[in-house]
């Protein structure tokens, strides 16, 4: 009882924490998803100078640490003349690295769309691009949704990389409740449960949008 009351009394400042947590999500998330949705058309393609340049960049990008281009990012920009954020930096390099996780997500959709498809949108006068956004890509994104819904879930708990730079975001917030407090364990909990709510909310998003795909079959 003595804990619960001591952790309500911490829940103003978690909650301010959890915010720039969200933040970051509602920043990264959408980019990654569409970046990645236009890196996989060069991914895919037949051109070599095309595919390969795409192909060692998503592989570099997906084997650094996350907190690495994080780092780079943050102390890259001043020497580029920029003096971006924190928060911004962090964002920019997960939004980044996630884009590269996805576009192998939706290469994997991609590919398992059947050629006839591709052979069904030229019929009707599209271009290869016009093709591969208006018909191929939706059901592509239909057959991997709960492969992006665990990314999307990778992409929320890497958020709390984002603390190594000194974004006070729940992470953060944690550690310096600890410092001041003493009381390390109770603190991390809390921060955990936060996370696990964040989490969990995004996990049943996906699979209620896996129904109608389930449904098809």
């Amino acid at each position: 009882m003595n804990w619960l009351n001591t952790a309500a009394g911490w829940l103003p400042e978690f909650l301010e924490g959890f915010l720039v947590t969200l933040a970051l999500v509602a920043m990264c998330l959408p980019v990654a998803l569409m970046l990645g949705m236009v890196v996989v058309l060069a991914r895919i393609s037949s051109k070599k100078a095309v595919w390969l340049p795409t192909y060692a960049a998503i592989e570099f990008l997906r084997n650094v640490p996350t907190f690495l281009l994080i780092l780079v990012v943050y102390y890259g920009a001043p020497l580029l003349g920029s003096r971006l954020d924190g928060l911004y930096c962090g964002a920019i390099a997960i939004a980044v690295q996630h884009t590269a996780y996805l576009a192998e997500v939706f290469r994997g959709g991609v590919s398992a769309v059947p050629k006839t498809q591709w052979d069904a949108g030229r019929a009707i006068g599209l271009k290869p691009a016009g093709v591969f956004y208006r018909v191929v890509l939706p059901q592509a994104v239909m057959k991997v949704i709960p492969a992006i819904g665990n990314q999307v879930v990778v992409l929320i708990k890497d958020t709390s990389l984002v603390a190594g730079i000194g974004v006070i975001d729940l992470t953060l917030t944690g550690k310096l409740v600890m410092e001041r407090t003493a009381a390390s364990y109770e603190v991390f909990i809390l921060v955990a449960i936060f996370y696990l709510v964040l989490t969990t909310i995004a996990s049943g998003l996906f699979r209620l949008l896996e129904i109608p795909t389930v449904k098809r079959r």
